[in-house]
Parts: structure tokens; C-alpha cells; sequence
């Protein structure tokens, strides 16, 4: 019953974040294709066309109005905009959390700070035995000093900015994404993979901070 359990636990953590995803895409679609239908059939020409085509219609306005929101988000009157209906958000307790929480870890993998990670590094943090993993924000390789950018959980859009020597880090199999998801995750998300790659890494920072004259 308890490997049938944890069987269950991550068969649902595996699930719920697609269904989420796929009924929130759903319910957007839904309400633009109600708006737009009506609209399509009453133009004669369409009116014997069949619903696939309509449904494809509905789908292509989707995709334009996201790209005229994105265009509106960037400029002045935009942003105004978003910026005061924001706000509102952040008053209604239950829209505060779940629009905040959606916010940031959409700026998290989304957003233009993502690019600028290279790497996932372990590091010892805060202090000697225990370690902490981060990402690589500029390693031009000439110089033995690395900038690290060491994100908080369960909100990886803060942190702090960590100027490691280039010995003292261990670089990591992981990739940007696995290592956001353990991050958000608290570690809940960590694989068995994941966890003999992390181990092995901290085997050997232990090795390195043996050897003499590190």
C-alpha cells in the first residue's frame, strides 16, 4: 500500500500540472470562440462552412489577440493599464494568491531573467556542509571569480548575487528547467536521477575541499 501510494503521489504530480494548464487553455478558448463564432456565422459565405474550420478560426484569434496583448504590455498606455488592473487583483484575497503565484512563475521561466542563466551549479551555503544550487549568471572563463545567482523558494524571482570562486562550484547535469522545478518545488519534485546526480556532485565538493591547498 505505501509504494501504491507514492506510485499515486507522483502519477498526480505528474497529471496536475498538465490538466491545469490544458483546462485553463481550454476556458480561454472557450470564451474567445463564443465571442468570435457568432460573428463568423453571420457572414453567408461561412455559413455552410464546417465547424472544424470555424473551431480554427476561433483558435487562429486566440493566438492574435495574445500577440496584441503582448504589443499593448509593451508600451506606455499598456502597461498603465495592466499596472491598475493589477492592482485590483492584489485586493481580492483569493485572486491575490492565486495571480501572484501565477505571475511569478511565469517571470521565472518565461521571463527575459531566464535567458541570462548558463548554468546550474552546487555551492557550499550558507555555510561548510551543506549545499546549495545555483545558476551561472556570467563565467567568461578568463577570471577565477564566478557570478552565481542563488534563488529563494517556493518564489525563485528573488534572491541574492553570489561571487564564487570557480573551484568551489561543482556544475551540474541539470538543466535550467529541472532545476526552477526543484526549486518552486521546495525539492517535493527531486527524482531519483536527479538526487544520485546532486549526491555524486556533493561527493565531490567534499573531495575538492580535502585536497590540499584548496
Amino acid at each position: 500500500m505505501k509504494r501504491l501510494r507514492q506510485y499515486f503521489v507522483a502519477g498526480l504530480l505528474s497529471v496536475a500540472p498538465l490538466a491545469i494548464t490544458a483546462w485553463v487553455l481550454w476556458q480561454i478558448y472557450r470564451l474567445v470562440d463564443g465571442f468570435v463564432r457568432p460573428w463568423l456565422e453571420r457572414f453567408a459565405a461561412l455559413q455552410h462552412v464546417p465547424n472544424f474550420f470555424l473551431t480554427l478560426a476561433g483558435v487562429v484569434v486566440l493566438v492574435l489577440l495574445l500577440i496584441l496583448v503582448g504589443a499593448l504590455t509593451q508600451n506606455v498606455f499598456g502597461v498603465a493599464l495592466l499596472a491598475l488592473v493589477e492592482r485590483w487583483l492584489r485586493r481580492v484575497p483569493v485572486a491575490r494568491v492565486v495571480f501572484e503565484t501565477t505571475k511569478q512563475i511565469g517571470e521565472t521561466l518565461l521571463g527575459p531573467q531566464r535567458h541570462a542563466f548558463q548554468r546550474v551549479a552546487l555551492f557550499e551555503y550558507p555555510r561548510r556542509g551543506m549545499h546549495a544550487i545555483g545558476f551561472v549568471t556570467a563565467d567568461d572563463g578568463r577570471h577565477d571569480t564566478v557570478a552565481v545567482f542563488l534563488a529563494t523558494t517556493p518564489n525563485p524571482t528573488s534572491g541574492f548575487l553570489l561571487l564564487i570562486q570557480r573551484t568551489e562550484l561543482r556544475y551540474l547535469d541539470l538543466s535550467i528547467e529541472e532545476a526552477m522545478r526543484l526549486i518552486i518545488s521546495g525539492g517535493a519534485l527531486l527524482t531519483p536521477d536527479q538526487a544520485q546526480r546532486l549526491a555524486a556532485a556533493s561527493d565531490g565538493l567534499r573531495s575538492q575541499a580535502k585536497e590540499p591547498g584548496s
